[in-house]
């Protein structure tokens, strides 16, 4: 992780849990009736079959070790903030390459469903891994990211000549793994997949070091504007 930016534990995941998950997905985007599922909070996952990795201690010592690592002291809360995204139809393309640092020091990916048909794309993770440090001040993290995770420097991030430039990586995930890498601190996006596919991907966070703060609230309900926005953008 401080060196190409990830690390991967490969075959961790059974099988048998990655087939109950995509049928939890797809019975979610049909009973919502929606083409882009997002879940957060402590509440989705209890209902979903992820249920036991929430509360797994393997994960969180390995997230516990990371974030010391990381921060060079023991974290100051033991919460894992969990999410999906479930990408689909034109919706959920108007979510691909958005670029954005996230609010916690440790992410762990869990690739669900990746398109790997003939002629599918995967929606491969973009990173520029690295790219800054731990931002300790909430002022000073959510003025950066108001200006890094714009349109118009998204729209910079994707160029090809920008990725090369600046040794972005892109990584191939295979369901089975859990990738693992620095959230905060490494700028990521997601490639567009063909409408007719579905990707998804479960999201464990860990250590925030702006927990309770002002700006932080604030930050939350500017992504939550945003995701709205592009919603909105594709019923039209």
């Amino acid at each position: 992780m401080d060196t190409t930016g990830f690390a991967v534990l490969r075959d961790v995941i059974a099988a048998p849990l990655i087939e109950s998950m995509r049928v939890y997905i797809d019975g979610e985007l049909k009973r919502r009736n929606v083409e882009y599922l997002g879940l957060a909070g402590p509440d989705w996952i209890l209902d979903s079959p992820l249920a036991a990795l929430s509360t797994s201690a393997a994960l969180h010592k390995a997230l516990a070790e990371l974030y010391s690592h990381e921060m060079k002291q023991a974290p100051l809360e033991s919460r894992i903030a969990t999410s999906i995204r479930a990408l689909s139809g034109g919706t959920g393309a108007k979510h691909s390459w958005l670029f954005h640092y996230d609010s916690y020091v440790v992410t762990a990916l869990i690739p669900l469903q990746i398109p790997d048909g003939e002629g599918e794309l995967p929606g491969d993770l973009v990173m520029y891994p690295n790219l800054r440090g731990v931002r300790r001040r909430p002022v000073f993290n959510i003025v950066e990211k108001l200006v890094v995770e714009s349109p118009l420097a998204c729209r910079l991030w994707k160029r090809s000549a920008v990725q090369r430039a600046m040794s972005a990586r892109t990584v191939r995930m295979r369901p089975g793994n859990i990738y693992f890498f620095w959230g905060m601190r490494s700028l990521h996006a997601n490639q567009p997949c063909l409408p007719t596919s579905v990707r998804c991907t479960a999201l464990f966070h860990f250590g925030d070091p702006h927990a309770g703060s002002l700006f932080k609230r604030l930050s939350a309900r500017h992504h939550q504007a945003r995701l709205r926005r592009l919603s909105h953008a594709a019923a039209k």
